[in-house]
């Protein structure tokens, strides 16, 4: 296997690492601030950053990513310790729910080649997208590529990584849909 340091071509740009670092000084402030006061003030900080959000109700301990590709629709709540990596989007739809310590991962590392640490080889990204009136159980995994659609349930726990129709009920690991809302 190759080390050779002429593989880290796929690391960050200096100007997405610059452009991450302030916002993560600046949320990093405010990050872990109790309500009410800390929800507005997150919200605020994000909305410098991020493509585009709506929503005035992020606790405590939430986690982002590349902000810049994260866009949260009205009335959205996003509760304690979730994690977003906006480097390939994410979109969420108005109204949605997401409970404590769900993740949104967008990216993932290459791992094909065999003579290039995994680390160095290309990143494969895809946008996730869910829909409108969504709810999001704890502690759920939203996998890169993934569209959840509009008033979809997601279970606790569950692993979605691939796509959930509009008004399913689904759950597992990986989660299936196992019935549809009347």
């Amino acid at each position: 296997m190759k080390t050779d340091s002429k593989y880290n071509q796929n690391t960050y740009s200096i100007s997405i690492k610059i452009r991450y670092a302030v916002f993560m000084f600046i949320y990093g402030i405010v990050k872990y601030l109790p309500d009410p006061p800390g929800d507005f003030l997150r919200s605020i900080v994000l909305k410098m950053f991020a493509r585009d959000v709506k929503t005035f109700k992020i606790k405590d301990g939430t986690t982002f990513w590349f902000p810049w590709g994260i866009s949260i629709g009205k009335h959205v709540s996003i509760n304690e310790y979730c994690f977003f990596d906006g480097y390939g989007e994410i979109t969420i739809g108005d109204w949605t729910r997401i409970a404590h310590n769900c993740s949104f991962i967008s990216e993932d590392h290459g791992f094909d080649q065999t003579d290039i640490p995994n680390c160095y080889q290309k990143k494969k990204t895809a946008p996730i997208v869910i829909g409108n009136d969504v709810w999001i159980g704890c502690g759920v995994r939203i996998l890169k590529g993934v569209n959840i659609g509009d008033g979809a349930v997601i279970g606790a726990g569950s692993v979605v990584a691939k796509d959930i129709p509009p008004y399913a009920v689904a759950f597992g690991v990986p989660a299936k849909v196992i019935r549809f809302r009347k």
